[in-house]
């Protein structure tokens, strides 16, 4: 049974095709960082800026799924408050001993997620939503575009190597971070969308490489340290930096293909912290603004109606965008 019911979400219109650009939202995966989304959703909210489809990579698809189902940007706010601090976020995790699939089961985090999704599908919400994993079993990206939102958003956000991967019909999947971390493309190719604006929450390149976690050096007691896999140096440390190099050249290239691209600016960052939840979402609304300009003018109409264009013509299109507003592609 749903948890939720939409009632009349700000951001969803269907403008007849000829008038208004119907505009894509594409953000990108980056854990905590990730909250900053919450911000630039806040601000196109006041500002008016319509949204009609949603792309999400991992913290992007979670925060996308839940704003293209009718929670708005101050709710969502609400749920970056209930994880102050890594006692709570502890809550969420379920270690899978023996480590060999992953250190995290992952069945709380489904649950947290079921708490706002319910069994909603895709095509219950009232915005179109994308959500894009990696399948490791055809070595691609997969986006999901149909049946229960909840488990492709959990497959969206599993961490490789520090989640067990998400069985769904037969394939398993893990973080759409690997294959499409700025879902640009997938959003240009599955929607139809005139415009795309992406969310890029990822630091530059020439940010992460000086930028060391060390949080993890420490964290438990001085005879587990050894066993921290986590720690600078260690097996997943090494491991998502590796991961993270393919992942910034692939943010790049989505970048270049989005109309207008928000990059949030954060003074230091790293996936985990949660407890800076505040500042993140600052981060995003200070980036929005300043992207405001762009914003306004990507609203602008395509086409504007000739003079005595037929009202009856106009609402036959706009019946034919909210008809067809997804064709499948699996990248």
């Amino acid at each position: 049974m749903n948890t939720m019911t939409p009632k009349n979400p700000w951001g969803v219109m269907h403008p007849p095709a000829s008038e208004l650009p119907l505009i894509g939202l594409a953000l990108s995966g980056g854990g905590a960082r990730g909250l900053a989304h919450v911000g630039v959703l806040e601000v196109f909210e006041q500002e008016g800026i319509p949204i009609h489809a949603v792309a999400g990579c991992s913290m992007g698809a979670y925060t996308g799924s839940l704003w293209a189902a009718g929670l708005p940007a101050s709710t969502l706010i609400e749920r970056a408050q209930e994880i102050p601090d890594r006692r709570a976020l502890r809550r969420l995790l379920d270690f899978d001993y023996p480590f060999t699939r992953g250190l995290l089961k992952g069945d709380r985090l489904r649950k947290h997620l079921e708490r706002d999704l319910g069994d909603l599908t895709f095509a219950d919400l009232p915005t179109a939503l994308l959500v894009v994993a990696t399948d490791l079993d055809a070595l691609d990206c997969h986006v999901f575009h149909e049946g229960p939102v909840a488990p492709a958003v959990h497959a969206s956000a599993a961490i490789p190597g520090v989640c067990v991967p998400v069985t769904l019909k037969g394939h398993r999947y893990t973080d759409g971070g690997a294959t499409a971390p700025l879902p640009v493309t997938p959003l240009r190719q599955c929607l139809r969308v005139d415009r795309v604006i992406a969310v890029n929450v990822m630091p530059p390149p020439e940010d992460f490489a000086a930028q060391r976690d060390t949080s993890f050096a420490n964290r438990g007691p001085r005879w587990l340290q050894p066993l921290n896999l986590m720690a600078e140096g260690r097996v997943l440390d090494t491991f998502s930096r590796a991961l993270m190099s393919a992942q910034l050249k692939i943010i790049s290239q989505e970048a270049a293909r989005a109309d207008v691209l928000i990059q949030p600016r954060f003074e230091s960052s790293c996936w985990h912290d949660f407890e800076n939840h505040a500042a993140y979402i600052e981060a995003g609304r200070q980036a929005a603004r300043r992207a405001l300009p762009e914003l306004l003018e990507l609203t602008r109409p395509l086409h504007p109606p000739a003079r005595g264009e037929n009202r009856d013509n106009r609402k036959h299109h706009e019946t034919q965008v909210q008809r067809s507003r997804v064709g499948h592609h699996a990248a």
